[in-house]
């Protein structure tokens, strides 16, 4: 299989710097690690796109130490529960480009000649557009709880005058 998951290679010289600043979507990007770590890949170039639904794509090419590429395609999508953004990541080294590929123009080609019916796509618009009614909806509601368990500002409360203090005069 061309693909291989990230479990079978070490992960380590794939992890960019937290610190460090992300590139623009599609423009090329070299970044090699700041503390001198041979182990840290150079990201050559960078894309991604955000889905109609919860989730994020992007695909970057790296340099390995070594000075071998490989392709990290990942799946971003983050858990409504936790606001945690669980990643799913699958590395391609170039020794399995051309079959890799190969394979995913196939796919391409199978795709736009079956692709999804009229029907199919009505359906998937309309849940998509479900989901965003009801996350604007708690969106909102959200905020009027919030802004209902804000304390109101209390007047002060008069007091009595004190025992032989005078009133101020009126109208001189």
């Amino acid at each position: 299989m061309p693909a291989k998951p990230s479990a079978s290679r070490p992960s380590a010289a794939t992890s960019p710097p937290a610190a460090a600043p992300a590139a623009r979507n599609g423009t090329p990007h070299a970044r090699h690690a700041s503390n001198g770590d041979k182990g840290e890949a150079k990201i050559l170039f960078q894309k991604y796109f955000k889905s109609v639904g919860p989730r994020t794509y992007a695909t970057q090419l790296k340099e390995a130490g070594n000075g071998n590429h490989f392709l990290v395609l990942t799946e971003g999508k983050r858990d409504p529960v936790t606001n945690e953004v669980k990643k799913l990541k699958i590395f391609v080294y170039s020794e399995d480009f051309p079959a890799y590929f190969r394979m995913l123009h196939e796919t391409a080609q199978f795709i736009k000649a079956h692709p999804v019916s009229p029907e199919i796509k009505m359906k998937r618009m309309r849940h998509w557009a479900k989901k965003e009614a009801e996350q604007a909806t708690a969106a909102r509601e959200a905020a009027e709880r919030q802004a209902a368990a804000k304390p109101r500002p209390v007047p002060p409360a008069k007091l009595p005058p004190k025992p032989g203090a005078r009133k101020p005069a009126r109208g001189r």
